[in-house]
């Protein structure tokens, strides 16, 4: 289980992690040395006894439970009758922590059950049996205490704006540095470009009415910017917080554009990986920071199809890339600039990863059929300018 819990300690905010039974005995730890093994067991009881009284009262399973304090926070999730617990820092982002500890979970209780450890159904004289009561997966969390640190303004306001829309069944997904912020851990400690830092950049698809929704939070819209370009782009600003949102509908026009309307349900939260890192691709003047961002996508998560929120839809990559030659040449440029990249910045530990991931991808693109469109632009190549240059 070891590796398993590093995987989740390699969240950004995370301090450790350790599973243990639901009679509290411990299976495995990563943690800091300071905790004793007693304490341990004294936590991992406590925290066994109050999700068995949650259950007798609620008369389902609860499947997770976030207790805050002023200087720390515990996420406990029950993996049924083992339990794993996170301990974190106060202003720890629980989505981006989510995004990982959820399917590192999947992987645990594969595990377990291969394995065969077992795992009490009525713990020892600590935990007194009790007749099972009729289960619904229904997640049900434990009351929170206040966090005294908040999340970065920006993301915070980024998933307040996803919640109230989603209650109001309007498809609002982030998308930009703010989601790559939340959906790679590699990115998360990197500097934000100054004009980034308190903006908020959504993704809508076009007829949705989001003024009402925007509205109700605070803020109040560029009446003119959203006048002009209202059916394409729509601008708000929070005159409290200062933070500023931009919606884009349908698509993303910049060096090339990227269309977003038809994709912008299939995640959660952000719009799908694959989109995220082409975001990315499509920068034909790609700085530093830019071939970071780029990096991050591929150092975070594998290449893989539809279906799998986790990994990159490659099959989304390679039909923009084989219909369309300017798409292609910029994605393959940077892709290689990005293997030239890698050496001298990425850490030695995450290198292998992120050039078999990057080369591959660019082999795909380079061996996929190609559409006559493409190939016909192919012909003129070069010699005309195969991008827009963004406003």
């Amino acid at each position: 289980m070891r590796n398993y819990l590093e995987e989740i300690n390699g969240v950004v905010g995370v301090t450790g992690s350790f599973l243990c039974r639901s009679d509290g005995s411990l299976i495995d730890t990563v943690l800091p040395e300071a905790l004793s093994e007693e304490t341990l067991l004294s936590v991992s009881r406590t925290l066994a006894k109050t999700l068995e009284g949650l259950r007798l009262a609620r008369h389902r399973k609860v499947t997770e439970m976030d207790l805050a304090y002023e200087s720390g926070r515990l996420v406990v999730k029950n993996l049924g009758e083992t339990y794993l617990i996170i301990l974190c820092t106060p202003n720890i982002n629980v989505s981006l922590l989510n995004l990982t500890a959820n399917l590192v979970v999947k992987k645990m209780q594969e595990a377990l059950k291969a394995s065969g450890i077992p795992s009490p159904k009525a713990a020892s004289s600590n935990l007194a049996p009790q007749p099972e009561l009729p289960t619904q997966p229904v997640a049900v969390a434990a009351p929170t205490v206040a966090v005294t640190a908040p999340r970065p303004l920006r993301l915070q306001a980024a998933l307040d704006i996803v919640t109230a829309a989603r209650g109001s069944r309007v498809v609002l997904r982030v998308m930009g540095e703010g989601a790559l912020r939340l959906r790679c851990p590699s990115v998360a400690d990197k500097p934000s470009r100054p004009e980034e830092e308190d903006t908020v950049e959504l993704a809508a698809r076009s007829g949705q009415s989001v003024e009402g929704i925007l509205k109700s939070l605070g803020y109040i819209g560029d009446s003119r910017f959203n006048t002009l370009f209202g059916s394409d782009r729509m601008r708000f600003a929070h005159p409290q917080t200062r933070v500023y949102v931009e919606i884009y509908y349908d698509h993303v026009a910049s060096y090339h554009r990227l269309e977003i309307g038809s994709r912008v349900h299939l995640d959660d939260v952000t719009l799908p990986l694959a989109d995220l890192l082409l975001s990315q691709l499509q920068n034909v003047e790609a700085n530093e920071e830019d071939f970071w961002r780029l990096a991050a996508v591929l150092i975070d998560h594998d290449l893989g199809g539809p279906g799998q929120p986790e990994a990159i839809d490659a099959t989304r990559v390679l039909a923009l890339c084989s219909d369309d030659w300017g798409w292609c040449k910029t994605v393959t440029m940077n892709l290689e600039k990005c293997l030239e990249w890698g050496p001298k910045k990425v850490p030695a530990t995450l290198l292998p990863g992120f050039q078999q991931r990057t080369a591959r991808l660019h082999e795909m693109i380079e061996d996929a059929p190609k559409s006559l469109r493409w190939q016909t632009r192919a012909r003129v190549g070069e010699r005309q300018r195969w991008y827009e240059l963004p406003e």
